[in-house]
């Protein structure tokens, strides 16, 4: 019985010795797996980051920025002179009249002359790439006429 137990002993060891050896922490095989993990990240990085990078990104976010800004700002509270109203039915009658046609065009002109003292350099951006005569937005009120009750129509003349 104890010839038994040796065998049964020694065969336990060399199979954990061959299963220590098939997975051993070999240095070059953490190397060669962390260049490709750290390969991925770069590749993902930059397949993520390319679009935000791009004009058009750019553009399509920074316009509606300045056109939300400057409806709520400055359209609707300064433009507007909605203290001439005597009361909401006035206001009403007066806004639904521009409920579908809109109000007058606003160019990106003027956008950027409203904006002037924000961050020149991304003002300086739009007009590198955009027409700032024929880029414009329309602002169409919206029931129940508050100052964030509208939604923009945008005519982009950019070139990338």
């Amino acid at each position: 019985m104890n010839k038994a137990k040796n065998k049964y002993s020694k065969k336990m060891h060399t199979t954990k010795t061959r299963l220590s050896r098939n997975y051993s922490n070999n240095p070059m095989k953490k190397v060669i797996i962390t260049v490709i993990i750290l390969a991925f990240i770069v590749v993902a990085i930059g397949v993520i980051a390319v679009p935000f990078s791009k004009p058009e990104f750019k553009i399509n976010t920074k316009i509606p920025a300045l056109a939300s800004d400057y409806y709520e700002n400055y359209f609707y509270e300064e433009l507007l002179n909605l203290d001439q109203y005597k009361n909401e039915n006035d206001l009403k009658k007066a806004m639904a009249k521009y409920e579908e046609k809109g109000f007058a065009l606003v160019t990106l002109r003027q956008l950027l002359l409203y904006h002037d003292e924000v961050s020149s350099e991304s003002l300086n951006y739009l007009k590198e790439y955009c027409d700032e005569n024929a880029t414009f937005v329309r602002f169409y009120p919206e029931y129940p006429y508050e100052k964030t009750s509208y939604h923009i129509d945008y005519n982009y003349s950019c070139e990338f």
